[in-house]
């Protein structure tokens, strides 16, 4: 004789919680063994110094463009790369600085080549070039362009006439 057992809708909540539970688990110990290699010390290796000033001027350069947000953004939007081989390059570059920067024997070899960096970087952005090229416009709507505030109103009526009617 089979014996019949009715599930209630608490004991289908508690199941279904218990395979969450179990499943959301499971994800986490994958993400922290997918984690963890990345973040031990060994797995990264330490930025080795330059062996000449040409490389630390080169690292000082793209360090700047890449902490400065309007350089970097001008770097991307220029760059015939692309972004995220552009990207790259500059996130590559910028966690060598640091070393470089306080340096003693380096700066008494080159000069402090990081401070002569930020300035240059300042007067070819006045000039209107990056890194060498020349910054390209913002894709995108003029401002003194009519059509932006047309669509806008044209867009509003379209949304809020649907909702008013309901």
């Amino acid at each position: 004789m089979a014996r019949t057992t009715s599930f209630t809708s608490i004991s289908s909540l508690v199941l279904l919680l218990l395979l969450n539970i179990s499943m959301v688990s499971a994800a986490a110990i994958q993400l922290r063994t997918a984690i963890a290699p990345r973040q031990s010390p060994a797995a990264t290796p330490a930025p080795s110094l330059p062996q000449s000033c040409a490389d630390y001027s080169r690292i000082a350069n793209l360090s700047t463009i890449a902490l400065n947000s309007t350089l970097r953004g001008a770097f991307l939007r220029s760059s015939p790369l692309g972004t995220f081989p552009a990207a790259a390059i500059l996130d590559a570059e910028s966690p060598k600085l640091m070393d470089l920067k306080f340096n003693i024997a380096l700066n008494k070899e080159c000069g402090n080549l990081s401070e002569i960096a930020v300035v240059e970087a300042d007067r070819n952005l006045t000039a209107g070039t990056v890194a060498g090229m020349k910054i390209l416009d913002a894709p995108g709507v003029d401002p003194d362009n009519l059509a932006m505030p047309i669509l806008s109103i044209a867009f509003v009526i379209l949304m809020g006439l649907p909702a008013t009617l309901l």
